[in-house]
């Protein structure tokens, strides 16, 4: 079954990269052109701040300064938390095991044989049964499963779209005068 979900995971990721890199090829011609446009106006207009570069590495400045990056952090995002997450849900599975035999969560069934549910709400008994059993282990493994993807995801984001804003490239201008 985990063969299945990577089988599928993969084919939906090789899909959304040959899209991403198509949308690319589209943009790069886009900023070629955009960058040669560019490079004609500052000739005419502040050719000191040319001196010492070439087209080329012009044109590599002004890809760096505006291509949009953040479809392919989008994608990174979403691939590492998809490959990430049989990973995190296994882990959960066995914190959730190691603090039950712990003693530290207590035993669904201990919980079970203390409340049972009712139409008129949550009653204590000395015993409850196998209904009330399932909702209470429902109850645990649906928590703690929720809450760890969640988790996951944040800090999947919050790596990524940190890298993104720390290597955000400053204006034309800046990057010019950093290359120089």
């Amino acid at each position: 079954m985990l063969l299945t979900y990577y089988l599928v995971i993969l084919c939906g990721l090789a899909l959304w990269f040959v899209a991403i890199r198509f949308w690319q090829g589209r943009v790069n011609a886009e900023i070629r052109e955009g960058a040669a446009i560019e490079w004609d106006l500052l000739q005419r207009k502040d050719p000191d701040l040319l001196k010492g570069l070439t087209q080329e590495s012009f044109t590599a400045i002004f890809r760096r300064v505006e291509m949009p990056r953040g479809p392919q952090h989008v994608f990174t995002a979403v691939a590492t938390f998809f490959a990430g997450a049989p990973f995190v849900l296994a882990l959960t599975t066995i914190l959730i095991r190691f603090l039950e035999r712990t003693g530290v969560i207590p035993q669904p069934a201990e919980q079970a044989q203390q409340i049972r549910l009712t139409n008129d709400g949550i009653q204590l008994i000395a015993q409850a049964d196998l209904t009330t059993l399932q909702y209470i282990l429902q109850g645990w493994g649906g928590f703690f499963t929720f809450f760890s993807l969640l988790i996951f995801w944040v800090i999947v984001f919050f790596v990524v779209f940190r890298s993104f804003y720390k290597r955000r490239p400053g204006s034309l201008r800046e990057e010019i005068l950093r290359a120089r």
